[in-house]
């Protein structure tokens, strides 16, 4: 990274703010299922909550974009994370579900300004021969903190002090990477953002690219599955006995994997076609995500998640330099905007009928009907790539 600091001074505070709010995301959500076991709801009410976290985002997502687009990066940046600390704090002191079910709106809106704050840094700053290494280190440095914050999580919800103090100590983090946010290195020149004459691409001209389809679907599919695993494998663990902690554990072997898929991303670009490693983003994730509900040892499960978080690793980076290559460059806030609206829609409708799922059949089926949308991921994307892509 000593090489992206020279030409990016800026990368390594975003990196840093991202890294310490991403821990505190992934974290949070998975505190929140047992929140709500707590609050004897069920996994109904995680699917609720799961979708209620993505509903607002989905519907202010892209005017975000296009305010990304102007002159407020670095605001948009610094009011998500501070948004992130105040949800962080409303879900500890949740005494009811809906309560948790405000706390859970709060925190998916700082989670999208955040991140479609620090995902347009990268195509703000030009240079599109980069976008693939520097999306891969952002991506890279978003797995590093997924991978602290479930064990330091985990750690302190396992003590005297249960979840309310391991919330606790996430709002903290997230206070943290609000200070990093205002490191002066972060502020927006004025020569990398789109004058106001510059021409913005409609949000139905970006989706009559049938590559940004595939691209949004795609990402759609991985980050709900994310979601869905981190929510529903809790509810699994405990069906089967497994604490807190050995559920962290089996979770962070997602985020592990995805940190060393992320480090070798330069060199497999080198050695493998980039339209194999989009589709075995998905493709390759689905059976191992199926099979999770056959988990009896927790070792079983933890192999799986590591084949599922190498390969999402990959995905996720490439899918976002897809977007931001296939619209002008003064509208690709917006196309990672519109990204993210496509993650939120699958993240509203896809926990919300997993929840009913669960309801009906079990939670077994959540992870059988996981792995068929991967799969169907994997054929959307290998029908709308060329071998050049």
């Amino acid at each position: 990274m000593s090489a992206e600091r020279s030409a990016a001074p800026w990368l390594v505070p975003l990196c840093a703010s991202a890294s310490l709010l991403q821990s505190v995301y992934v974290a949070v959500r998975v505190l929140l299922s047992y929140r709500v076991l707590e609050l004897d709801g069920g996994g109904a009410a995680v699917g609720a909550l799961t979708a209620a976290y993505s509903l607002a985002p989905l519907l202010i997502a892209i005017p975000v974009g296009r305010v990304v687009d102007g002159r407020f990066l670095s605001v948009t940046l610094r009011a998500g994370a501070i948004v992130s600390v105040v949800a962080v704090l409303v879900i500890a002191v949740a005494d009811s579900i809906p309560a948790l079910a405000v706390g859970s709106v709060v925190l998916g809106v700082g989670n999208l300004l955040t991140m479609v704050a620090s995902q347009s840094y990268i195509p703000h700053h030009g240079d599109d021969a980069r976008f693939d290494r520097r999306f891969g280190t952002f991506s890279l440095w978003v797995s590093v903190g997924q991978t602290g914050g479930l064990p330091v999580a985990g750690s302190v919800a396992s003590t005297s002090v249960g979840t309310t103090g391991a919330l606790v100590v996430m709002a903290a983090i997230a206070g943290l990477a609000s200070a990093v946010t205002f490191i002066p290195g972060l502020d927006t020149p004025a020569s990398t953002v789109p004058t106001s004459s510059a021409v913005r691409q409609s949000t139905t001209s970006m989706l009559a690219d049938r590559g940004m389809r595939a691209a949004i679907f795609s990402s759609l599919i991985v980050l709900s599955s994310i979601d869905l695993l981190a929510a529903y494998l809790p509810l699994l663990g405990d069906a089967l006995g497994w604490s807190v902690l050995t559920v962290t554990v089996v979770l962070t072997a997602r985020s592990v994997a995805s940190i060393v898929s992320r480090v070798l991303l330069p060199r497999l670009l080198d050695r493998v076609p980039r339209r194999a490693l989009l589709i075995a983003g998905t493709a390759a994730t689905a059976v191992p995500v199926a099979v999770l509900p056959l988990a009896e040892h927790p070792a079983f499960a933890a192999v799986s998640m590591s084949i599922a978080g190498f390969f999402w690793g990959i995905a996720q980076p490439l899918t976002m330099t897809w977007v931001a290559s296939s619209t002008l460059p003064s509208s690709r806030g917006a196309a990672l905007s519109l990204r993210m609206t496509g993650n939120r829609l699958g993240q509203v409708l896809i926990p919300a009928a997993a929840g009913l799922l669960v309801s009906a059949t079990g939670i077994g089926a959540v992870f059988i009907v996981t792995g068929a949308l991967l799969s169907l991921a994997g054929v959307s994307t290998w029908r709308n790539t060329s071998n050049g892509r």
